[in-house]
């Protein structure tokens, strides 16, 4: 499989989605019953001419098919016209879920995949015909391709899988293997733990004989037994176990990983000059720190990654001896580092989008994708389903929504409804019609209103994070409190290290009360030794400066064991930013500590660990 040239992946699933972008235009399915996601037999002049003499129901799915063609010819101006019309007649559940796959189609052709993907979120399949539905699978895992999510993906095509006979089968379930394979152990892990909770067999087949080409050994026994658990299943043609260690299985971990044990001499790239000097300082210090910590083992020499260019500098370091680099924190640094001739290993300080798995590199970043993923997992752990997420309309609120629902849709329950605002106004109109406020239509497969649904409604909002400050979040609970009036029915609420505030006032603390915030044990007061001996450091330091700090302290002690983590993804190692491990691709992943506030107080399951809320490190 791994002869295959790289195009391929891509090209197939544009294969796959041609099925309803493209035909031959036979004539001979002029007579046919019309469907608005059926394949596309003639051009947009063809449909748009029949629509004033076609039943109402046709008349519709003839605009559709007509914006359809207009968007796969690159017509932006006249496919926009259209869906303005469809909108203005889209009455039906199944017309208003045209109207978002047809608006997500012109945001993927315009290269705005994210939005694309959000515009879908939620959609209630049930009430759907079986051409939309596969519409929507192969939308979906091209949209998630070019965001350069593999896994979830191919998750999407297994989902299509059933509705596809014949020669599309083939091809897409080849499609399926080929995404697969680009898949690390841990993601696949995930995947499989969430379709075994969903009961989808068939999805826990593709993933598990993905992870069995991944052994090094026993590939024969392990794929011996998979057989017996999953018979007839067409994963089973793509894959054949290796006869012995020395071969490779069709999906190979790389066994070439550099040692760190023992290394010495570091060269550390940060932006020592220009407006990121500070928090390069910040990053510093907790490297001083840990090294000071571990009887001063290391020698650290220091470049300004703004100094030359990467290249340059790479080059420079080898030549100075350099076992090991830490650094650079710029993302295009990082980038720039990552396509460079580097043989020493790296533990870079930012994380790309899509990073090249090399033996030699590795990616620590504190990502809001990260942490956003992380509050997905501990809603979905605490068995709420419909969450809302009340986010910022900037680019911070993106990469929010991106790495929620990059968990979110590997658990094949739906998307998270992801609500954006620019004011405190735009905030409570939205409030009130995701929560159903007065004035909102609310119709089949959107989310239901927690003030007129009984408890038992498995459609409503039972989760909101907020991305706000913790003065934000008692506003937004205070203004959901009163929007509900006297229903006995109300969300969990969830937040992130963003509201985590210091000197908060005793009402606003008392205001959080029943919120569960996530952020480092190092900020929740966990190692107060450690953080005394920053804030000398660090006399005024913020709360993000502390966040660098404990970055740059962890990334000092994970140096001599680097190796040995990623070879082993179940080991961790305790830091100051969270519980550490590292996957096989090399990324660095921090574990957030949940706390609940009560009484004003954040508390833990360890009642010992309490601490004032008022008390916590400055933001």
């Amino acid at each position: 499989m791994r002869t295959v040239p790289h195009f391929w992946w891509l090209f197939a699933i544009v294969l796959l989605l041609s099925g309803c972008a493209a035909g031959n235009r036979d004539s001979s399915v002029d007579n046919a019953p019309l469907s608005a996601f059926g394949p596309l037999t003639h051009d947009s002049q063809w449909y748009l001419s029949r629509i004033d003499s076609a039943s109402p129901e046709d008349r519709f799915a003839l605009q559709v098919l007509a914006t359809r063609r207009l968007i796969a010819d690159g017509d932006r101006s006249q496919a926009n016209a259209v869906q303005q019309q469809l909108a203005r007649e889209a009455t039906t559940p199944r017309q208003t879920v045209a109207l978002r796959l047809l608006n997500a189609l012109q945001l993927g052709k315009d290269g705005q995949s994210s939005k694309a993907l959000n515009r879908i979120a939620g959609i209630d399949l049930r009430p759907l015909d079986s051409n939309t539905v596969q519409f929507y699978y192969r939308l979906q895992s091209e949209l998630l391709l070019k965001t350069g999510q593999k896994t979830a993906a191919a998750n999407s095509l297994i989902s299509l899988d059933p509705y596809l006979k014949g020669d599309l089968a083939s091809k897409n379930q080849q499609q399926i293997w080929l995404l697969l394979q680009d898949s690390n152990s841990n993601t696949l892990k995930n995947y499989v733990s969430a379709a075994n909770r969903m009961k989808r067999e068939k999805a826990a087949g593709w993933l598990e004989l993905t992870l069995i080409a991944k052994e090094p050994k026993n590939q024969s026994q392990l794929f011996a037994d998979w057989q017996k658990r999953y018979p007839g299943h067409p994963a089973a043609a793509f894959f054949t176990p290796a006869t012995d260690t020395s071969a490779q299985p069709v999906i190979a971990e790389s066994t070439g990983i550099t040692p760190t044990a023992g290394i010495q001499k570091i060269a550390v790239f940060l932006p020592l000059s220009g407006k990121l000097a500070e928090p390069a300082n910040a990053l510093k210090s907790g490297l001083e720190q840990a090294n000071i910590a571990a009887g001063n083992k290391f020698t650290f020499t220091y470049y300004d990654e703004n100094s030359l260019s990467m290249p340059e500098l790479i080059t420079k370091a080898q030549q100075n001896g350099a076992q090991l680099v830490i650094g650079p924190l710029q993302k295009n640094k990082v980038e720039q580092l990552s396509a460079s001739n580097v043989t020493v290993p790296v533990l870079a300080l930012n994380q790309l989008g899509n990073q090249p798995a090399a033996d030699n590199l590795y990616y620590f970043s504190l990502s809001p994708e990260d942490e956003a993923a992380q509050i997905a997992q501990k809603i979905h752990e605490d068995g709420l389903k419909n969450p809302l997420l009340l986010l910022p309309s900037n680019a911070l609120g993106d990469r929010t929504a991106a790495g929620f629902n990059s968990y979110w849709q590997s658990l094949e329950i739906g998307e998270a409804t992801v609500a954006k605002f620019r004011s405190r106004d735009e905030l409570l109109t939205l409030l009130r019609q995701k929560l159903g406020g007065t004035g909102t239509a609310l119709q089949a497969g959107q989310i239901q209103s927690l003030a007129d649904d009984p408890a038992s409604d498995p459609n409503r909002v039972d989760a909101i994070f907020m991305l706000a400050s913790a003065f934000e979040a008692s506003n937004i609970k205070s203004s959901v409190d009163m929007m509900l009036g006297d229903s006995p029915v109300r969300p969990t609420y969830y937040l992130g290290s963003k509201s985590n505030s210091s000197g908060l006032r005793a009402d606003v603390a008392l205001a959080l009360n029943g919120m569960q915030l996530g952020d480092m044990p190092w900020m929740l007061n966990r190692m107060p030794e450690e953080l005394a001996k920053a804030t000398a450091a660090l006399p005024q330091a913020s709360g993000d400066q502390l966040r660098l700090y404990a970055m740059g302290y962890d990334a000092g002690n994970l140096v001599n064991q680097l190796s040995e983590l990623r070879q082993n993804p179940d080991m961790t190692l305790n830091g100051l930013t969270g519980v550490l491990h590292v996957t096989t691709d090399g990324v660095i992943l921090h574990d957030l500590v949940w706390t609940r506030y009560t009484n004003g107080q954040l508390t833990t399951n360890e009642p010992a660990l309490a601490q004032p809320a008022v008390q916590q490190p400055a933001q």
